[in-house]
């Protein structure tokens, strides 16, 4: 097996967030990345590499992950069994690997196009030996739909949708929400289709601009339907945040469902 990807010292999206993570006005040092071993309910363990950092959390495997992947699992039969998958800010791919491993027709890892995020799903998909039925691809969220519908195109199936989406940590970018959910309502499979969105509250003074994705969501042009299915609580993800007025807030994982 080739070697895992090695960290850059710099990338776009350390630019583009630097407002919403700092600004880093110094040379960092280098951090290596780390392999993490996930267990489905059925103890099939996946190994997933992570990057060493990263301001849009692909450094870490987030609650919001870790729940949605179990999600996906217990509804495998309705969600991912023989269907078109695809995740947007995928980090290190958890969802999109186990659904594949779990019998999608196709499922498809996307990340903002910086070469570590995107050369790391790779990787991971190589190591879990899932290449006939997941790919990666570099993708900003608002633009062209091409290059993802060129990978779900041609014989035997000629697919211009997909079944489910999958949304997990991704909308505490709030600048970017009305991009997103263009490319969902484009990409989705009407009426049959769902878009899992799980997410944890990280900055919790900003939860209500969180939670103004799904107001959106259900405005023209999008248009979108919305169940709240739960919220769980886990273990704080960031350890060194010591504010336990936020302990609650920031242990919270929140779960969606939209469709048309």
């Amino acid at each position: 097996m080739s070697e895992a990807p090695k960290n850059s010292d710099e990338s776009d999206t350390d630019v583009l967030l630097g407002g919403i993570f700092g600004n880093n006005d110094y040379e960092e040092p280098v951090i290596k990345g780390h392999l993490v071993k996930f267990y489905t309910m059925l103890g099939m363990p996946i190994d997933i590499h992570l990057i060493g950092k990263s301001p849009l959390y692909g450094h870490i495997l987030t609650n919001a992950c870790k729940y949605i992947a179990k999600y996906l699992e217990k509804n495998m039969d309705t969600l991912v069994k023989d269907r078109t998958v695809i995740e947007f800010g995928s980090g290190g791919a958890l969802p999109s690997i186990l659904c594949a491993k779990l019998g999608a027709s196709m499922a498809l890892a996307t990340d903002y196009p910086d070469p570590e995020l995107v050369n790391n799903i790779e990787y991971n998909i190589k190591m879990n030996k899932i290449q006939n039925n997941c790919k990666s691809l570099g993708f900003i969220w608002g633009n062209d739909i091409s290059d993802i519908l060129s990978l779900i195109s041609g014989p035997p199936v000629e697919r211009k949708t997909f079944d489910t989406i999958i949304l997990s940590d991704v909308i505490f970018n709030h600048t970017e929400h009305y991009k997103l959910l263009k490319t969902c309502k484009q990409l989705i499979t009407p009426k049959t289709g769902k878009v899992l969105v799980a997410f944890t509250p990280h900055r919790p003074h900003l939860l209500d601009a969180d939670l103004s994705f799904f107001q959106k969501a259900q405005e023209q042009p999008y248009n979108f339907k919305l169940d709240f299915i739960e919220m769980v609580h886990y273990s704080p993800l960031f350890k060194d945040d010591k504010d336990e007025s936020t302990r609650e807030i920031r242990s919270r994982v929140y779960m969606y469902i939209l469709y048309t």
